[in-house]
Parts: C-alpha cells; structure tokens; sequence
C-alpha cells in the first residue's frame, strides 16, 4: 500500500536526459530505506521530475535523510553524477528546495486501469485556509459523488481521465495524484476542473499548485 509519495523536482537537463546515473540507483537499491518505486516524468520544456513511493513514513524520512547527505551535499558520494546531468546553469536543489510535497495519508484512490507509459500525470498541492475548512473538504472530498462529478465532466470534455489518489501531507496540506491520457488530456483536464471546481477551490484553498509531465520510465526497486 502506498502510503507516502515524495516528489522530487530538480531539472536534469532541457532535452531528454542522456548521463546515466546508475551508480546512485545501484546505491539505492542496496539500502533499507529505498522507495519500493520510482516514475520519472518529463515535462514540455525537457525537465524531468520524479515520483518515489514508499512502504511508510519512516523508510521516506530515512532515504530523504540519506539522498540529502550523499547525493545533495557538495561532499555526498554521488553528488557529481547528479551536477553532471544537469542542464547549463542550472543547479541542485538542497534538502528544503527538493520536495514538491509528499503524502502521508491516504484519503481517496480512484485509479482504474493498467499504468502505461505515456500517459500523463498531474500532481497537485493545495494549502487549505484553516483546520476547519480541511476538515470539511477532507470529508467532501472523499464522497464517491464528488468523483463522480470530475469523471462525468471529463467525459463531457473529451478528456481520457483514468482516476487521482488524493492524500494528505505532515503538515495538513493536501496532494492529489491525477492520471490523463496525455499532456494534452492533462492540460484540458486541469482548465475543466478548475472552472468546475472554481467554488470549492476557492473556498478551501489559500494556495494551489500542480506541476506535470508524461510518464517516461518506471523503476521498480
């Protein structure tokens, strides 16, 4: 079961990346704390991003404290297979710049079907006003027909829609996980329900964000 989702957001180049860096996986692979999975996404512009899962909290915290000393830190084993994979001018996150988020609870998952390649995948973070109004979304949110209502406009639109996990972060804030078809699908997805969804993202949310790409490679660890 999935349970935590860290989201690692560092550019490695602005084409599709070409420096492997398997001496860090290696590494992974070998540790206690390794994500049990790890999906790379490309967006437009070539920039990639990763998406680990893990089996609970405390095997995320543990590899995000060692990928911080020994692939982040200027002194860290595999710091230079990483800063030779970037693109000119641009340069390493450091452990507080390095997570878009990452989910601790479970709220909600309506995925269906068999996880391709190809497809897009939309990962959003919304900072609610107050405990009170998560409390009130959190418990909207989870109702079947408020995924209904996405997955009955998404047809309307034409969108190819295969479902989100919706969690919740430490610190309260929320993170949903959405599958489309393509990027095209994503972009016509995301505009569809924010218009539809302009009310409750308004009145929950202080902030909301959503970075995402096509799913280019999948590690299973």
């Amino acid at each position: 079961m999935i349970v935590a989702n860290p989201f690692w957001r560092y550019p490695i180049a602005l084409a599709k990346p070409t420096v492997e860096v398997s001496p860090l996986i290696e590494a992974i692979r070998r540790l206690d704390v390794r994500p049990f999975r790890i999906i790379s996404h490309e967006q437009e512009d070539g920039k990639v991003f990763n998406a680990a899962f893990f089996e609970d909290k405390a095997c995320m915290d543990g590899f995000l404290e060692w990928y911080a000393a020994e692939a982040l830190h200027a002194d860290g084993k595999y710091q230079s297979g990483l800063a030779h994979a970037l693109a000119p001018g641009e340069s390493l996150p450091t452990p507080g710049s390095l997570l878009f988020g990452k989910g601790a609870e479970l709220l909600a998952d309506t995925r269906f079907g068999e996880y391709q390649l190809g497809m897009a995948v939309r990962y959003s973070r919304g900072t609610f006003h107050n405990a009170g109004i998560a409390a009130v979304a959190k418990q909207e949110a989870t109702r079947p027909e408020f995924e209904e209502r996405i997955a009955a406009h998404m047809q309307y639109h034409g969108v190819a829609y295969f479902g989100r996990l919706v969690m919740l972060e430490p610190d309260g804030s929320w993170l949903s996980v959405s599958r489309y078809g393509s990027i095209d699908d994503a972009e016509r997805g995301t505009a569809a329900v924010r218009a539809l969804m302009a009310d409750e993202v308004g009145a929950w949310f202080s902030s909301y964000q959503s970075i995402y790409g096509t799913a280019s490679r999948v590690m299973e660890l």
